[in-house]
């Protein structure tokens, strides 16, 4: 590193090189010298490093550590990142680090979304401020309050669902909210959900209503209830995704569906997506092998898991191909399991959750493997055991590529 900094090499040059690396190693490199030390503030060097990154490095798995079990209370100070060493089926070394926030937070919030090694954190339950935070930098920045006024009398939950996304017609970051409110949270023969939809531009100083595909606004005229998952959305070329089920009231005739948004034009669309899944559950929407995939899961013998992969577009309209994997391998190991990513050709980063005994009470633990069904091979990836609680923990997590984007 000396030879190259007393080489004398044009500016473009060293940012040549320097945009290659991984941010770990342009951080170093940044402790060499106060010209080099400035090139995180550099708006052509950052993008530079963004935009190569985004293409050539893998994205790391970001964790809150409230669910590890050694977390001893009901704040988070730090968060857990896992980064792969890009080798299939290295589980037993993939890089681990606890990132310091620089401040508390508090156990309401999540992990909500990210977008070029940027994350969206808020609040599921409840209408609080939502902040954007790069972890690399540690840069905060709040965003302003919601312009809903919720009714003085009103008491029930406020369920919210988030997208965060980057608008390349502005060169700007986007945050969307759909938010339901409610008086009786698990009673689909109410009709008296109130649903609501607004986005802002990162740097506006107020929130703008958006409008909802008339299938949410007017579900009552056509008799049924909408559940939105309780998973993060995915972006994929400037869209963001979510997953959608239709509650009917008088049948049982029940479908999903895929909400989808574009961050330039700020207009929704929507995917049915209804395939068969007989004793199979869904929850995961995810990215896979350049594609949005939806993930259904059978945990009675034998288990497996069904891909839907989502292949089209919205001008020549989309379809669902099918892959359906062997997971009976992992009966032995856990008592379910969930799909975080694909790693490798036919190997999967899953999640696998076991109920154990601890002092007299049941307790839901989890840990990451590499398992390859075609194989039956696996191996834990070595980050310690995480406790979950069924109903939230798979909300705190995200993939990103760290980078030195500024918020």
């Amino acid at each position: 590193m000396e030879e190259i900094r007393n080489t004398h090499l044009p500016q473009g040059i060293i940012y040549e090189i320097l945009s290659r690396l991984p941010i770990e190693s342009v951080l170093r490199c940044m402790s060499v010298c106060k010209l080099w030390s400035a090139f995180r503030h550099d708006p052509y060097f950052i993008h530079l490093h963004l935009t190569k990154s985004m293409i050539h490095q893998q994205p790391s798995l970001v964790l809150e550590p409230s669910s590890l079990i050694a977390s001893t209370d009901d704040k988070v100070s730090s968060l857990l990142m896992l980064s792969p060493n890009g080798e299939e089926g290295g589980g037993l070394d993939w890089k681990v680090r606890h990132i310091p926030l620089g401040f508390e937070l508090e156990s309401c919030f999540n992990i909500v979304g990210s977008c070029n090694g940027i994350l969206c954190i808020g609040a599921r339950e409840v209408l609080a401020p939502i902040f954007l935070f790069n972890p690399i930098t540690r840069e905060r920045k709040m965003l302003p309050k919601s312009f809903i006024v919720l009714p003085p009398t009103y008491s029930g939950p406020i369920i919210n669902s988030f997208g965060f996304g980057f608008d390349s017609l502005s060169n700007k970051y986007k945050v969307v909210r759909i938010y339901k409110l409610s008086d009786v949270m698990y009673d689909y023969s109410d009709n008296q959900d109130v649903r609501y939809c607004e986005i802002i531009t990162v740097g506006d100083s107020s929130w703008r209503k958006l409008d909802l595909p008339r299938t949410i606004q007017d579900q009552y005229d056509y008799g049924y209830h909408l559940y939105q998952y309780d998973t993060n959305s995915v972006i994929l070329d400037g869209t963001i995704y979510w997953i959608i089920k239709k509650y009917f009231l008088d049948s049982s005739d029940d479908c999903e569906y895929i909400l989808a948004l574009d961050i330039d034009s700020e207009k929704f669309w929507t995917i049915d997506c209804n395939p068969p899944r007989e004793y199979k559950q869904r929850e995961s929407l995810i990215h896979m092998d350049g594609s949005i995939a939806i993930i259904d899961y059978a945990y009675t013998s034998p288990w497996s898991a069904d891909i839907w992969l989502l292949k089209g577009s919205k001008s020549m309209g989309f379809s669902f191909t099918l892959i359906t994997y062997d997971m009976s391998g992992l009966g032995l190991l856990g008592d379910y399991f969930s799909v975080l990513s694909k790693h490798g050709h036919d190997t999967f980063l899953l999640r696998l959750w076991k109920w154990k005994f601890v002092e007299g009470n049941q307790r839901l633990e989890s840990t990451l493997l590499l398992y390859s069904p075609v194989k039956k091979q696996y191996s834990f990836v070595q980050a310690g055991h995480w406790k979950a609680d069924m109903l939230v923990d798979r909300l705190l997590e995200t993939w990103m590529v760290p980078t030195l984007a500024r918020v």
